[in-house]
């Protein structure tokens, strides 16, 4: 009995002992894959967190400015304007070599040294500079900012595909903005008469360009054309829209008009037939309006172009040719006292007085 007794125990133990072999081996094997893992110390996370970041691509922008006059300027101001709204200036990503030479063999020195240097991109403000940087480089990028009509000067294949290295943004004559003006201003006018060289491509556009907004259902004013050939011919249309009784003069910008402003400005203040311009030249000889395009706002435009061209988003040779259609009113003061013209608070209010 005895015997058996001791057996008894003996097996229990073992038993026993073998159970919490089998349990210990269970245990460890469920959390083993845990027990592998490395524990992150304080300084090993630390070292995580002060890992280097991936450093800023740094851009080099050469900008060629070739006259010293206030649009070129709000261009350029515009321009780096935009560039510091989107962060690129404050944080030094950026390195601007900005050059104003109004000397034509400094301006191509300058952007021989963007291209010798391998630049990023060249900004241009105005017709000179971009078509002598567009004639010196098919490779670095060239953004420019008031140009007129950059397809008409061969810049690119087109304002809607460039097709090349040149994009940018125009300085278009306003002339649908001209014209809206005068229904603004007056709202009852019934026929409007349009003088301009007719050998002059660039006018018989802004030409055809006033006409037909002057057609359209918002304006719907009569549009007479007068092109004339020289000055003889001025005085005669002056005449015909005498008889033809005409109420508005729109003289879209054009050198030889602009020359021979004086007669017609006569004629104006004689028949009390407000003149509509179009530019501020020919405002200060004696015009009474026109629209001016809002300058900075191209160069501000340009900026967006040359950030996306410089940050891969997009390509010259698809980026079209931007307008911008933002435009003041400006009244020549003294023409408005000669010619006994009162318009509403509302539009003085908008109107920048000269």
């Amino acid at each position: 009995m005895k015997k058996h007794l001791v057996l008894i125990v003996n097996i229990v133990l073992i038993l026993a002992i073998l159970g919490g072999v089998f349990f210990a081996v269970y245990r460890a094997s469920k959390i083993a894959p845990e027990a592998t893992q490395p524990v992150s110390t304080v300084d090993e996370v630390a070292t995580v967190d002060e890992a280097p970041t991936e450093p800023q691509e740094i851009y080099t922008v050469g900008i060629i400015q070739h006259s010293n006059v206030e649009n070129a300027n709000n261009v350029y101001q515009g321009f780096i304007a935009e560039l510091a709204a989107n962060g690129y200036i404050n944080n030094n990503n950026i390195i601007l070599d900005y050059n104003l030479e109004e000397d034509n063999d400094k301006c191509e020195e300058v952007i021989k040294r963007f291209i010798d240097e391998d630049y990023d991109l060249i900004f241009t403000i105005g017709p000179f500079t971009t078509k002598l940087a567009a004639s010196m480089t098919t490779e670095i990028p060239i953004v420019f900012g008031a140009v007129q009509e950059p397809e008409l000067e061969d810049y690119v294949e087109s304002n809607e595909a460039p097709g090349g290295n040149v994009t940018g943004v125009s300085d278009y004559t306003p002339c649908f903005e001209q014209i809206d003006s005068i229904k603004l201003m007056f709202p009852d006018t019934k026929k409007i008469g349009a003088i301009y060289l007719a050998t002059n491509e660039n006018s018989v556009t802004q030409a055809l360009i006033g006409e037909k907004e002057a057609q359209t259902e918002q304006v719907n004013i009569e549009y007479v054309k007068y092109p004339v050939k020289d000055a003889d011919e001025i005085e005669a249309a002056l005449e015909s829209m005498k008889e033809d009784g005409v109420e508005i003069i729109y003289a879209p910008v054009d050198a030889y008009i602009n020359k021979n402003i004086k007669p017609i400005v006569d004629f104006s203040y004689e028949n009390n037939i407000p003149i509509v311009c179009g530019n501020l030249t020919m405002l200060e000889k004696g015009c009474f309006s026109t629209g001016v395009i809002n300058y900075p706002s191209i160069g501000g435009a340009a900026g967006d172009i040359a950030l996306d061209i410089l940050t891969g988003k997009s390509e010259p040779a698809t980026t079209p040719i931007a307008y911008i259609y933002e435009c003041y009113l400006h009244i020549n003061e003294n023409a408005m006292k000669k010619l006994d013209i009162e318009l509403s608070r509302d539009i003085l209010d908008i109107a920048i007085m000269e």
